[in-house]
This record gives structure tokens, sequence and C-alpha cells, in this order.
């Protein structure tokens, strides 16, 4: 019998494990049965729904039938959203009504947000998290005819740590174009001393950028509420703003919600896995290399990091089902690339294995990065319809 493989979500985990696996031995490939469950029909670029809200992409750039995954690494497809994950009874149930059985199972459905961690946030604010919210920020910032724009990140975690850093960049020099006299406001609930101990000496390159920008700073407020124009912190402060642009916070899939076996003890907003083969704690058939885990083995929640940990389940997977040890080890340097709307950014994690906690160090800094980013996401898109 076949082994019936899972991967929940269609995105960059489930694409990255499951072309890995394809890479695996020969005579491994008839031994497995994959199916794929997304909850729609597309295959997303998350980073390029910040470019399709600032109006330098389109819609179809950022999307790939997930169809075309399915069909070029022999895998069923199942457009559905999974309720359930039952670890003990190797199950999941779905929205639809299905119930699927497993052998393995890959959870690879992303990150969900909690856009209701402080009152009034989603309905006077804007994100582009999702495609939706991008739609909305998109016609937000057409209207917008210049004034003062607050970046408001009001909790931890969140997905993609240097992203207020870049979008405060991009929307100053959005908003710039717009009228010289914008300004933009970059408020965050953790303090100063935090940003340099989440972001070490990268951090004095953030504000370097920033200051040259004009970019105001206010770290360590945390939101109470937000009203229309209006921000209320819970030091009794307030901040005016025209335009609101927010970081959601992440939280526990929905359908892992009522399953404590796949929360991460040491955080409960995400998904409980292992380094360096990514499997869940208790259950080693269950490989979760997702962004939504890697702040439970000290990763930031980033499509880089669970690029490589994709590889690193797959290869776990490979070794099982052969006994041949995987070839790809998780790497000793991971590099992330930052746009700050005039420049972009290259910086380099070095991984410490015994850890994993990691060195940050800007490796180059110059325009040219911001359009190689975008090159490799729109060409990543291209290379699958």
């Amino acid at each position: 019998m076949p082994e019936r493989v899972v991967f929940l979500g269609g995105g960059v985990s489930t694409l990255v494990a499951l072309r890995r696996l394809r890479e695996g031995p020969p005579e491994l490939q008839d031994k497995l049965q994959i199916t794929i469950i997304n909850r729609d029909e597309w295959h997303y670029m998350p980073p390029l729904f910040a470019d399709f809200a600032l109006g330098e992409v389109r819609e179809d750039q950022l999307k790939a039938p997930v169809a075309n995954i399915a069909k070029r690494y022999g895998a069923e497809l199942i457009i559905d959203e999974v309720v359930d994950v039952d670890p003990a009874k190797q199950q999941l149930k779905t929205k639809g009504g299905k119930t699927i059985e497993y052998d393995y199972l890959f959870i690879g459905s992303g990150v969900s947000y909690d856009h209701e961690a402080v009152p009034g946030l989603s309905r006077y604010g804007y994100h582009n998290y999702s495609l939706e919210g991008a739609k909305r920020m998109r016609e937000a910032l057409s209207k917008f005819k210049g004034g003062r724009v607050v970046m408001l990140v009001p909790g931890l975690p969140f997905r993609c740590g240097c992203y207020p850093f870049e979008m405060a960049g991009k929307l100053k020099y959005f908003a710039m174009r717009k009228d010289p006299r914008s300004e933009v406001h970059l408020v965050t609930v953790f303090d100063e001393k935090q940003m340099g101990q989440m972001f070490k000496d990268v951090f004095r390159q953030f504000r370097r950028i920033h200051n040259k920008l004009g970019i105001i700073y206010h770290p360590g407020k945390e939101a109470k509420e937000v009203r229309e124009k209006e921000i209320v912190f819970t030091d009794g402060s307030t901040l005016k703003y025209d335009l609101l642009i927010y970081v959601p916070p992440v939280k526990v899939p929905e359908f892992a919600k009522n399953r404590p076996e796949l929360v991460c003890p040491n955080n409960k907003k995400v998904l409980a896995t292992t380094y360096p083969e990514f499997r869940n704690p208790k259950y080693r058939n269950v490989f979760v290399p997702t962004d939504a885990a890697m702040p439970c083995v000290n990763f930031p929640i980033a499509g880089i990091f669970s690029h490589a940990a994709a590889v690193s389940a797959a290869d776990a997977l490979i070794s099982d089902l052969t006994g041949v040890r995987g070839t790809v080890l998780f790497p000793d340097e991971i590099v992330a690339v930052a746009d700050f709307g005039p420049t972009g950014m290259m910086v380099t994690f070095d991984i410490d294995h015994n850890g994993p906690t990691q060195k940050m160090y800007v490796t180059a800094q110059s325009p040219m990065i911001k359009f190689m980013k975008l090159a490799f996401y729109l060409g990543w898109i291209d290379a699958l319809r």
C-alpha cells in the first residue's frame, strides 16, 4: 500500500517540501500517494501583497493556480478548508464534511492573524497580509492625498520581522510623492532595547535609513484602542493619523485551537515543532515546517526559514521511508532581502545549530537589491503558470 502523504495548505512550504520529495530516490515515488488540501484554488506569494497594495504589481502577478503544483508533482488536489486535525487518529476534517486519513502529514497552512487584537484595529486600519486586505489598502492609498501615516505594530509575534521597518520606508517614499510634507510614524509595542535584541546590529542599519527618510519612532507603545483618526495607548497618550497601516499579530490556526498537542508549549499563539526535522514533538509522522511554527524553535515567522524547514522535513520523511539519511541539512546561513522604498538591504542570519539562535548582520545595501527581491518573487509565480 502506498504511504498517504497529505499536505495541509498549498503555499510555499508545501511546494518546497513536495518538490524535495519528488527529487528523492526513484524507488520511493511509487510508494507515495500525495494529497494537497487548500482552502482556495490559488498559490500566493504573500510578500507581493505589499507591492500590490502600493500599485506596483497586478493581481495576476502574485498568484498561480495551485492545481499546477498538484499536476507537476503528481498530487491529488482537494479545495476545502481543514477545520480539525486529529493526530491520534491520523485524520483531518474539512469544512465541506470530508474526513481524510493520512500516514504522514505536512502542515504548511501558513499563519492565522488576530485582527481584533486591539478594539477598532480592523475597522479603521489597513493591512496587506491577505489579498483582500491588500485590495482595501490599495484603495485607501489611491485616495491618500498626503498627511500623517502611522505604521502600527500592536503585538508579538508577527509575520516577517523586517516588514514594519521595510513598509515604513516604502510608505514614506510613497507619501512623499503625494505630498512632500507627509509624515510617517512607526509605532511599536516593543521598545528600542527589545528592537536591538531582536534585530541586533541590523536595527542600527534600519534606523540609519529611517533617519535619512525622516521617519518618526514611537517605541514601547501599547495600543489600547483605535478610533477614527486616533490611536489611544495604555499609558493614556494618543496619536492622530490620517492613514493607519497595521501589522496583525498572529494566533494559532483554527484547526489546532482545540488540539493542545499541536500548539507550542512555550508560545500558545504558534504551532508546535522541533528542530532540525520540524516534526511535532509528540507525533513524529506530523511535520510542521510552516512559518506558523517557527517561533517554537526560536526562528522568526518568515518564509525564508519555513523554506529551509520544508526541505529538512521532506528529507526526514525520505529517511523514514528509505532508511537513507537526508543529504540536505538545515543551512548554516540564511539570507533575507529587504525593500525600504528608495533602497534595498541584504541581511544574513548565521544559524547556531545548537540553539538554534541566530546572529544577524547586513551584507549589502543597494537600490539594486530591491529589484532583485521583486524579480525573485515575480519569477516564482511565473514558473508555476
